[in-house]
């Protein structure tokens, strides 16, 4: 596959946590050999399946190269070594002492290979008192203190993203980021090093009313919101006729319109009362402005909404199912859907580039059948 990344040798040894950063530098050009155990990755085991097969994987895998290694039996270890000795980026998410234990370390094989990039993604880093600690995208977000925020106040704390792995996603790329700043920084020096990315660190850069607490609240926990924002009103998730609609009246503008549209819909006056132009008033009066925000966005389709915010100039988006996504005309236009011809399931439609060049190639291929490149690259190793 040509791309910026052509020529690049990576060794796949990831698991969730960094599949879509090894999926990002394959769809960029470079060769990445996925090192499965017999039986296959635990990700060929993620639902959902379509047959036998993991939708999940389809994506993540593809563009990949498949090779089956037995580490259990010396010569797996032994052609590990050599396809690491032939790497320019190792992605790794063992956690610290796994590899050490088969006599395969990030430090060694910096020595052997001082042009070698090892990219490790671990719960919680390397090194500290947690550098041990199992972890997941749940125990992520919530050492992250992002988890303490998000939810209701009288409910317990809910999982940002649900099942959709988003720390993990997360941590890919910095990943991705982080491999690509080391491969700068070996073009000018000659050198690899070690990146490390903390799962926990990575949400908690993002989370700022935990990760910069000294700076927003002095160290008191906020307290969780909802699907509404306590400082301004309108602010959150309304619902629409047909689902949910994302709604922010931020600017004075924003309420004077929504107001208008309101008595126009409704018939109530009570929007209009130029007392409500006043943020604080509509903070203080905050019950009374959802319902009549909500008596409005109840009656209206959610697509119907953000079409005539969006000509009000009111901040209105839709909340998209998948279906909606499928048939956004706007990414149907820009050709962000990809095809991809995948061997087990056929014409497969996936998520394209997260990113647009006007010179620079990127495309995606299908996930390999398990262990269909091994001989092929192990019979090329010196």
């Amino acid at each position: 596959m040509s791309g910026p990344l052509s020529g690049l040798r990576v060794v796949d040894l990831a698991g969730p946590s960094a599949a879509y950063a090894t999926k990002l530098l394959a769809d960029l050009g470079a060769e990445v050999i996925m090192v499965e155990q017999p039986g296959g990755s635990f990700l060929r085991r993620l639902p959902p399946f379509e047959g036998d097969v993991s939708l999940w994987f389809a994506y993540f895998g593809g563009g990949k190269r498949s090779v089956v290694l037995d580490l259990a039996e010396i010569a797996g270890v032994a052609s590990l070594q050599g396809l690491i000795a032939t790497a320019d980026v190792v992605v790794d998410t063992n956690a610290p002492g796994n590899l050490e234990r088969l006599g395969i370390s990030a430090d060694a094989s910096l020595q052997d290979n001082p042009k070698l990039i090892w990219v490790s993604v671990t719960p919680f880093g390397r090194t500290g008192p947690r550098r041990d600690w199992l972890g997941s995208d749940l125990v992520a977000w919530a050492m992250s203190g992002c988890l303490h925020t998000t939810g209701f106040p009288e409910s317990p704390p809910v999982i940002p993203g649900g099942p959709a792995l988003l720390a993990c996603h997360l941590a890919s790329l910095n990943a991705a980021a982080g491999t690509l700043l080391a491969l700068r920084s070996r073009r000018r020096s000659g050198r690899g090093q070690l990146v490390e990315i903390s799962i926990q660190e990575a949400c908690l850069a993002v989370s700022p009313e935990t990760g910069a607490v000294v700076f927003l609240d002095d160290l008191r926990p906020r307290a969780r919101a909802g699907n509404r924002r306590t400082g301004i009103r309108p602010w959150g998730l309304y619902p629409a006729r047909d689902g949910w609609v994302g709604l922010v009246g931020l600017q004075p503008g924003h309420w004077s319109a929504l107001a208008k549209w309101i008595v126009e819909v409704t018939g109530n006056e009570a929007a209009a009362d130029p007392a409500f132009n006043d943020v604080i008033t509509r903070i203080g009066a905050a019950e009374a402005v959802d319902l009549w925000t909500e008596d409005l966005t109840r009656r209206l389709d959610k697509a119907d909404l953000f079409v005539e915010g969006q000509r009000r100039g009111i901040p209105i988006t839709p909340v998209n199912t998948a279906a909606d996504l499928s048939a956004d005309p706007h990414l149907e236009a820009v050709g962000y859907w990809e095809t991809v011809d995948d061997p087990s399931l056929g014409k497969l439609r996936v998520a394209g580039a997260p990113y647009r060049f006007s010179r620079m190639g990127w495309s995606t291929g299908p996930a390999p059948a398990l262990g269909a490149d091994t001989s092929t690259v192990l019979s090329a190793l010196p």
